[in-house]
């Protein structure tokens, strides 16, 4: 079948980087429901071709391996087409990164039983109204241009290319991303590793 016909008829659409993590979750929801239809990709690109009526269930997987700013394009993008379509994730839910870039998606960790995670994924998928936005004490409340930066920074943009694309100054784009890593309690010397200088 042809990759695109069989994303169209997909019910469950499963986006990661970590090509084993995903092969792991689509073999389990196999094993539990195997009528359903699911298909992994790997950027939110592959998805822009495609018209899916069918698609009950956005999952992402945030490993080492995934682009979480791509993530985020597609958690948007899917969501514009579809206001009440389920998305989860399944990450490290101490992680303040996925916190703040996906504050309204529930979120269960990666080292989670096979029974618990297919009861989280069944749990969405009979869901039929938008999911409640989750707040917790713990997350850290961004603004909108706070989360737009945050995004351009995951994708790999530099302080120089936000603030073109921002249309803000160099130094606007510094203070904050230096208000994001304080609110996200992230320390400079890990910050190095994780965005482009």
């Amino acid at each position: 079948m042809n990759g695109k016909l069989s994303l169209a008829a997909a019910h469950v659409l499963v986006h990661s980087g970590d090509i084993f993590a995903a092969s792991g979750l689509i073999k389990l929801i196999k094993l539990y429901r195997p009528s359903l239809k699911v298909y992994h990709i790997r950027r939110a690109e592959e998805m822009r071709q495609v018209k899916n009526n069918k698609l009950r269930l956005v999952v992402g997987i945030a490993t080492d391996a995934t682009n979480v700013g791509d993530m985020s394009h597609l958690f948007d993008n899917m969501r514009k087409e579809k206001a009440d379509l389920p998305c989860v994730l399944l990450g490290d839910s101490d992680n303040s990164l996925l916190s703040a870039l996906f504050p309204e998606i529930p979120v269960i960790g990666l080292h989670a039983s096979m029974t618990e995670i297919f009861e989280f994924l069944a749990s969405h998928l009979a869901r039929k109204k938008k999911l409640p936005q989750r707040r917790t004490p713990t997350t850290p409340l961004l603004t909108l241009r706070q989360r737009e930066v945050l995004r351009m920074l995951a994708c790999g943009a530099s302080a120089q290319q936000v603030s073109d694309s921002l249309g803000i100054s160099l130094k606007t784009a510094y203070v904050h991303r230096r208000d994001i890593l304080m609110r996200l309690n992230i320390c400079p010397t890990y910050y190095r590793g994780m965005f482009t200088e």
